[in-house]
């Protein structure tokens, strides 16, 4: 594992919580403002020509790296730190690739399965929406390509998945929820509303991006930037090892 108190020296500038880019802007809201026009292009673009896949680890990746292309050089790639949001570590590096493993192992599988009772396939993909937020894989843009993975799913499931039905909070809080208590109702309640069959969705699909709450996209520069877990955070990391591997376990026995 690298050394917590130098781990983030390769994806910020020195001396600051900027991200490296390649545009080699170092003002965090300037940078949160020119990420999310030309993220907001590539997922136009992704809309009208999806990128094809088998719903696996590697699709995922390959989803990232279209959209952050302009932006990181490392998009697509696993991220190589802890990060956390809200208290609340995500997958740590000893558990990142054998809960990825798991969690695509799921996801798309239970989906299909369900495809036909709409029910049904929204508690299943809420749920493992949720395993994979768990997981996020990339130092940053976590939530722009999962939820394009998860409208590519529900597309080749026959359903459209528009989350212009509620806020970017009520999807952050919903998202937390889900991370801190393993709890995925509030997810439920916002899906039962973006999940639809595509038959009844096309007559009023009026050309935005679907994946966009009904705010995003005039939100304030705004941006909670995740830490790192320096040395202070070595129990937490090793606490957060246990909860990780005992939730690979119990999903691989499917308690």
């Amino acid at each position: 594992m690298p050394d917590r108190d130098n781990a983030d020296n390769k994806y910020c500038y020195p001396g600051l919580s900027v991200l490296k880019n390649k545009l080699n802007i170092k003002d965090a809201a300037e940078l949160f403002e020119a990420e999310k026009k030309l993220t907001s292009i590539r997922l136009q673009e992704l809309q009208e020509n999806p990128i094809k896949g088998k719903f696996d680890y590697k699709h995922l990746k390959k989803i990232h790296k279209y959209i952050f292309q302009d932006v990181y050089d490392w998009a697509g790639k696993e991220r190589t730190v802890e990060i956390s949001k809200s208290d609340s570590l995500f997958c740590t590096l000893r558990c990142l690739s054998s809960y990825a493993e798991t969690v695509f192992s799921h996801y798309y599988p239970e989906c299909k399965e369900n495809e036909n009772n709409i029910e049904k396939f929204v508690e299943v993909f809420a749920k493992n929406y949720g395993d994979l937020n768990a997981l996020h894989p990339f130092r940053e843009g976590n939530g722009r390509a999962q939820r394009e993975f998860a409208r590519m799913i529900c597309a080749d499931c026959c359903y459209a998945f528009d989350l212009s039905c509620t806020t970017h909070e009520k999807m952050v809080e919903a998202s937390q929820i889900s991370l801190r208590a393993n709890d995925n109702a509030a997810l439920l309640e916002i899906f039962r509303k973006a999940v639809m069959p595509l038959a009844e969705y096309d007559a009023k699909n009026n050309g935005h991006i679907h994946i966009f709450s009904s705010d995003d996209m005039t939100l304030e520069t705004q941006k909670v930037l995740y830490n790192k877990y320096e040395n202070d955070g070595s129990k937490a990391v090793e606490k957060y090892n246990d909860v990780y591997e005992e939730k690979i376990r119990r999903m691989n026995n499917k308690e």
